[in-house]
């Protein structure tokens, strides 16, 4: 059965006729966001000032009528490669706000008529708060360097006292500085929360540790490092032992300080670009690449016996059970599965550590699957 997909919604643009709104509509089907915003106002300039050249040219004004054809034209030539580009990085959108705040201030400064040297001052306020929402830093202050400049030289070439060009000018100013400083703060605040949401979407709250997100995000990384390095990556395995006992005899709030102190000894023990996971319940994960069995081995004891210093004070004396598995995973598979697949095997050995008395490291077998061959 085929299924018919509805047409695009038609982009409401105050004053533009239904045709132009059917165009629009065509032309912004599959467009993102920020490429549509330029087409549109692309077309907001662009038919004004053919409107105004036209008007211009009737009552005799022919420098003006051949400034605006000339600045309408720049628009729609913009709006077209905007239009068949579609999606736009943050140099097009640089390039493209740059040109259209140089039309403004040749316009701005070009014009005979006040009302269009105004209108132009106007659009250069609202340049840099369109440039926060689509560039970078660098960016925004390049464009917003240039609407000051702008603004300033139109506010200069009014026939005016220059007590009062110089307050235009001054107004002017303030008036692209104060939208620009409040946005930018918006959008860093929103680039902060945007930050936070990810960072907690791939971080166990308990502990601080990634959880099993978070082998998804870094798995390739790792994987990575160890190829570059000539090492294998070693996964363990670490169950707190006995641990429902300690949630049992004390309660659940301090079983969890028991699991978040193994947690930091864990990070305390691991190099900073390890991968440590919560993997579930009382379960932790160690992903990382040693150059020798002997480092894996030197490794999987240090934090065996800093869990054991650590836990014997104030709280409740727990041990760990450590199983390991260490292979050379291929990079050319997804990094996530592949190290999924080694953590399997070093919960093999855990178990085999668990059924030989706890509070031991055990270590798998090499593999021999063709998933971790070199």
């Amino acid at each position: 059965m085929t299924t018919l997909k509805p047409p695009p919604a038609a982009v409401d643009v105050p004053g533009m006729g239904t045709a132009w709104r059917s165009v629009v509509a065509r032309a912004t089907a599959h467009m993102e966001w920020g490429a549509a915003t330029l087409l549109v106002i692309c077309l907001i300039a662009a038919l004004p000032l053919y409107a105004l050249s036209a008007y211009r040219w009737s009552v005799g004004a022919l420098s003006d009528a051949r400034l605006g054809a000339a600045g309408a034209t720049v628009w729609a030539a913009m709006a077209g490669y905007v239009a068949l580009r579609r999606r736009l990085g943050p140099r097009d959108s640089g390039t493209l706000i740059g040109v259209a705040s140089t039309v403004m201030v040749v316009l701005g400064t070009g014009f005979d008529d006040l009302n269009v040297r105004w209108m132009c001052a106007a659009a250069l306020v609202v340049v840099p708060v369109a440039s926060a929402m689509l560039l970078r830093a660098r960016g925004v202050a390049l464009t917003t360097a240039v609407a000051v400049a702008g603004v300033v030289a139109i506010s200069l070439s009014l026939p005016a006292p220059p007590v009062l060009r110089g307050y235009a000018a001054l107004t002017m100013v303030a008036m692209v500085v104060a939208p620009i400083s409040v946005v930018t703060i918006l959008v860093r605040r929103m680039q902060a929360a945007r930050d936070l949401a990810r960072t907690l979407a791939v971080t166990d709250p308990l502990t601080g540790l990634a959880n099993r997100r978070g082998i998804e995000e870094r798995a390739g990384t790792v994987l990575r490092a160890a190829a570059a390095a000539g090492e294998p990556v070693t996964v363990m395995a670490i169950d707190l032992d006995h641990f429902k006992n300690v949630n049992d005899t004390h309660g659940h709030a301090v079983g969890d300080r028991v699991l978040t102190a193994v947690a930091h000894t864990l990070t305390r023990v691991a190099r900073a670009d390890d991968l440590l996971v919560r993997l579930g319940g009382e379960e932790l994960g160690w992903i990382a690449s040693f150059p020798a069995a002997a480092d894996v081995v030197a490794a999987a004891e240090r934090l065996r016996t800093a869990v054991h210093e650590t836990t014997g004070s104030d709280l409740p004396a727990v041990s760990v059970s450590v199983g390991v598995a260490t292979a050379h995973l291929a990079t050319d598979s997804d990094p996530a599965a592949a190290v999924l697949g080694l953590l399997s095997t070093a919960d093999r050995a855990l178990y085999a550590a668990k059924r030989a008395g706890r509070d031991r490291v055990v270590h798998a077998r090499p593999s021999r699957e063709p998933a971790f061959a070199r």
